[in-house]
């Protein structure tokens, strides 16, 4: 027995016999485990990737592989295989429509499974966070809370934007990217954090590396690859940097108007509150920080929608001023929560197709009703326990539905246009069907376990 391990573990000394039969044994394992059973799904064509890993571009140019399989399908809808999970990619209205509305298709179960970057607050406290997230969030979004929010909204914004030295060129994508982080802490987040440059750098830091992800992590989540390390690592800081605040309020008996101290008062438990704080924030840091800056970025290289919304400005401000002695920048800090969303519509139509031109990620969903679902009456059927994808540019850049889609252009939304109103969720910018928009004014409704968007 001891010369047959010695033999096995010193390869160099085997005979060609053995090498031949060590050959055969790796080669009928990787064919055998690389052996899909096709998956009838009514898509006329197949992707058939590479052995056990699938079709990898799915995750190094998601964009590129879903419409180059759109073109190549008779009928616009494909398979594929990324890793062990079976794919069914879709396009076009009907099903498009389908795959919105039919219950059964979980965004929750193909955004976790399927995209892997954010944090996994599930796996940290061993529980479903998910309906208790959708409750919380639709509260801490709702007008109530954001108009105590709004006084420290309006105290950043004034600091952050009267720092700005004018007289050189700024880059709105790292000046809005620390507002934005302060004002989310603001409002599903701590003050404590919104008012330390040091500890937003360090949010900052572990948030990007919860944001990292790799094919062979998300294939195989099991696996202790160097990415995973990486992103449980970054989790572990960020969560135990909130649970240092909360255990210092207990403490201490400081208290704050933020969420952290909503939740201390609702009897959650530490880890509980760390767990909401770090999921909520990661909803708002990235695509809000994004949208808010290629706003800026648009209206600089269009001076009539630029007029427009100068026009709004000055309106609102010579509509609430009662002195003056009062600034633009005074005037605007008095606004109410209604105000805000109601006076200002360019720069919602602005908003609206920013997110359109830059929310070209995928949508992702699991079929975990425990039965082949077919939609609607397309023949398309996504098989029990298999993902059904839909690449969002197939909507937002039709040419049949947007003229010029890969131009910003705001007045594509009027009345007198409805361009988003000419095909069944032609504009899932917001969520769609099952999964809307849940917020009352949408800006932080960007992650999909809460709000039903879609993921890059």
């Amino acid at each position: 027995m001891v010369s047959l391990v010695a033999s096995i573990l010193s390869p160099q000394n085997w005979s060609p016999s053995v090498l031949l039969l060590a050959a055969t044994v790796a080669i009928f394992a990787v064919v055998r485990l690389s052996k899909r059973a096709d998956f009838h799904s009514g898509a006329k064509w197949t992707d058939r990737g590479v052995p056990i890993l699938g079709s990898l571009p799915f995750y190094t140019r998601r964009g590129e592989f879903l419409r180059e399989g759109k073109e190549r399908s008779a009928n616009g809808h494909f398979n594929f295989f990324f890793g062990p999970y079976p794919i069914v990619a879709i396009s076009g209205e009907a099903a498009r429509s389908a795959y919105f509305t039919t219950r059964g298709l979980d965004l929750s179960a193909g955004f976790k499974k399927l995209f892997s970057a954010g944090p996994d607050v599930d796996s940290l406290l061993g529980r479903n966070m998910a309906t208790y997230f959708v409750t919380l969030f639709k509260r801490l979004t709702g007008k109530d809370h954001l108009a105590t929010c709004l006084p420290y909204l309006n105290k950043d914004a004034h600091d952050t934007l009267s720092a700005i030295d004018t007289s050189v060129p700024m880059d709105p994508f790292v000046i809005l990217h620390d507002l934005i982080c302060k004002m989310t802490h603001r409002t599903v987040g701590c003050h404590d954090v919104a008012e330390d440059a040091e500890l937003r750098a360090k949010t900052m830091k572990y948030y990007d590396m919860l944001d990292t992800s790799s094919a062979f992590s998300i294939m195989f989540p099991w696996l202790p690859t160097p990415t995973k390390m990486y992103k449980l690592w970054g989790g572990g800081k960020l969560h135990m940097l909130f649970l240092n605040l909360i255990q210092e309020r207990r403490r201490t008996g400081r208290r704050a108007e933020d969420t952290m101290q909503i939740l201390m008062d609702k009897g959650e438990s530490d880890m509980v509150t760390a767990a909401f704080i770090i999921g909520a924030l990661f909803a708002g840091l990235i695509n809000t920080a994004i949208q808010a800056a290629w706003i800026i970025c648009y209206l600089a290289y269009d001076p009539i929608w630029y007029a427009k919304v100068q026009a709004e400005v000055d309106a609102a401000v010579a509509k609430h001023r009662i002195s003056e002695h009062q600034t633009p920048a005074d005037v605007l800090q008095t606004l109410s929560i209604d105000a805000w969303e109601s006076e200002f519509p360019s720069l919602d139509l602005g908003v609206q197709d920013s997110i359109r031109l830059n929310l070209m990620g995928a949508s992702m969903r699991q079929n975990i009703s425990g039965k082949d679902i077919v939609l609607g009456d397309t023949g398309v059927i996504i098989p029990k326990n298999a993902f059904a994808v839909y690449s969002i540019s197939d909507v937002h850049m039709d040419e049949t539905v947007y003229k010029n889609p890969g131009r910003w252009d705001p007045s594509r939304y009027l009345s007198n246009r409805g361009e988003d109103k000419k095909k069944q969720h032609g504009y899932v910018g917001w969520g769609s069907g099952l999964h809307p928009c849940h917020c009352e004014n949408g800006t932080l409704c960007f992650y999909g376990h809460i709000c039903g968007n879609v993921q890059l």
